[in-house]
């Protein structure tokens, strides 16, 4: 049996990426947008997002881990089960998302949830499955290379590295270990150190973005663009443009100082505390 239909999402992908890439208003259309969804109704804004990346480094790291895990789960399972897993992933990593920037102005790209998705499905369905990374003359264990993605994701959330947006990962990473326990329990509770330990990092992670949706870092991190790159194209996952970046913090600092009006200093929590310095710093740096 071929994984002729994960070669030709790949293949999809690949295109609609490049479309986005030359046409604005194309890439736009696709984005993820809590505003956009629930004021406007474009529901199908929950799925699209995953056609499209920022860059080619993106688009490429995202494929080849869906090529070398979603070809195994076809291989094995079919290719609706594979379709439906990722599906469900998409939608669970979008479903977090709007939830938890419902109230901000936001935007979002990548395939990161699906990805994210089938790779833990496939680590507990299609056991032994591996990863032969180019650079790399040796084969990484698939449940190794997932673990180590967390922990690499979380690392990066509490940093604020790369101003990326996480929730997507940890949404789809859950749904696509749920599939895997409801598909075949038996080998999930083969491996209980990996399954339980990536349900519990996938539940910590969840908790702290209940907590603070912008990330552990304790500031909004503006996105630096580079000389070849155009304010239209969003680079790697990220979840903000400069604009956006700078009302979100506006925000926030009303809000804080309505506090201090009423509350005191006192009343602020560290985070805020940190908010407030950094504006402060910034407007003595001008």
């Amino acid at each position: 049996m071929s994984a002729w239909f994960t070669i030709s999402l790949c293949i999809v992908t690949a295109i609609v990426t490049q479309i986005a890439f030359t046409k604005p208003a194309v890439l736009d259309r696709l984005l993820f947008k809590p505003r956009s969804i629930l004021v406007d109704k474009q529901w199908d804004r929950l799925f699209s997002s995953a056609l499209i990346h920022g860059s080619w480094m993106h688009a490429g790291f995202n494929l080849f881990a869906l090529y070398s895990f979603g070809s195994a789960l076809e291989i094995y399972y079919g290719w609706k089960t594979f379709l439906v897993i990722y599906a469900f992933s998409i939608l669970g990593g979008s479903l977090l998302s709007l939830y938890l920037h419902r109230h901000h102005d936001y935007a979002a790209l990548g395939a990161s949830g699906g990805v994210c998705g089938i790779i833990f499905a496939t680590i507990f369905l299609a056991p032994g499955t591996g990863v032969q990374m180019f650079f790399i003359p040796i084969t990484i264990p698939g449940n190794f290379f997932a673990v180590a993605y967390l922990l690499g994701t979380f690392y990066a959330l509490r940093k604020g590295v790369g101003n990326i947006g996480h929730d997507a990962h940890f949404g789809g990473a859950i749904v696509g270990l749920v599939f895997a326990y409801l598909i075949r329990p038996q080998f999930c509770l083969a491996d209980p150190l990996y399954f339980w330990g990536s349900v519990v990092i996938c539940a910590f992670c969840l908790f702290i973005l209940y907590i603070d949706p912008l990330g552990l870092s304790g500031k909004v991190i503006p996105i630096n663009l580079s000389k070849n790159q155009s304010k239209s194209r969003p680079t790697g996952d990220m979840r903000y443009d400069s604009m956006i970046v700078e009302k979100e913090r506006q925000r926030e600092l009303d809000a804080i100082l309505d506090k201090i009006s009423h509350h005191g200093i006192e009343s602020l929590s560290p985070r805020e505390r940190a908010l407030l310095d950094d504006h402060s710093q910034r407007r003595q740096g001008r």
